[in-house]
């Protein structure tokens, strides 16, 4: 057996087993989001608690709690591409890398349609449902409001009842839009807004406490895929660079043992 034979075969095996790794983490980790909901939550508990505190302080509730909230459920699509991507990859590495730099192309177009269908079901910061805390929970970590903006939340969902308890003044955004939740009902207007206040009446007045005009959308983006530009185009290349190399031992060991010599 040539040295060229072995070292091939050296390169081949290392390269599909790294391969290999990639794809089983994107199919573990997809499954573990879609159905490992008690192993995720230590990891989002923090924010979480923070939205249970507001809400408890804000509208006195003191039953007020994000048990029956599941990541899972609110993922559900981003860990079904997960565990696709993965078995894709797993399955036809090469083709799966450029089926993954044209999904990322159109990520934040895919993000606001799936979101869209989402904020006739929001129902404000006191809100239980997987949807609500889910919202509340990525605008509170993400320091956002909205898939665009706030405008998202405009005349969608009963979130407005709800974060106003009743009271007689019409929130301009979400609660869970504020920078800082507020402490108690006082407070609310300062982040939120009043339209029967002017002094918090518009957007403008509330921007300094508020993340009214910086969408999710862009947020999640930005500290996913942006902030790791250079990681993600170094896994790439490498991808890409082993896919070569790949294609490359195979034809040079084929023609230094013939194709009936085969690989071994």
């Amino acid at each position: 057996m040539g040295v060229l034979t072995i070292a091939g075969r050296i390169v081949l095996v290392v390269l599909n087993i790294i391969l290999i790794i990639v794809s089983l983490l994107l199919i573990v980790f997809g499954f573990i989001l879609k159905f490992g909901n008690e192993i995720v939550r230590p990891y989002i508990k923090e924010t979480l608690e923070s939205i249970e505190n507001a809400a408890k302080n804000v509208y006195s509730d003191s039953d007020f709690n994000t048990e029956a909230f599941d990541i899972g459920a609110m993922l559900s699509d981003l860990t079904v591409v997960m565990i696709v991507v993965g078995v894709a990859l797993l399955a036809f590495s090469f083709y799966a890398i450029v089926l993954i730099v044209l999904l990322l192309a159109q990520l934040k177009d895919n993000l606001n349609k799936g979101l869209d269908k989402t904020f006739d079901k929001y129902e404000g910061l006191k809100s239980k449902t997987t949807t609500s805390v889910g919202w509340n929970w990525a605008m509170q970590y993400y320091d956002c409001c909205g898939g665009r903006s706030y405008k998202d939340f405009e005349n969608k969902g009963t979130w407005k009842v709800n974060d106003a308890t009743g009271q007689s003044f019409v929130l301009l955004t979400p609660v869970a839009c504020c920078k800082a939740l507020p402490g108690d009902g006082a407070g609310i207007d300062d982040c939120a807004g009043d339209t029967d206040n002017a002094a918090f009446d518009t957007i403008a007045e509330i921007s300094a406490n508020s993340n009214a005009e910086k969408g999710c959308t862009e947020a999640i983006f930005k500290k996913v895929i942006t902030d790791n530009n250079v990681g993600f185009l170094t896994v790439i290349g490498i991808f890409f660079a082993c896919q070569i190399a790949l294609i490359i031992f195979a034809m040079l060991i084929f023609k230094d043992r013939g194709i009936t010599g085969g690989l071994v």
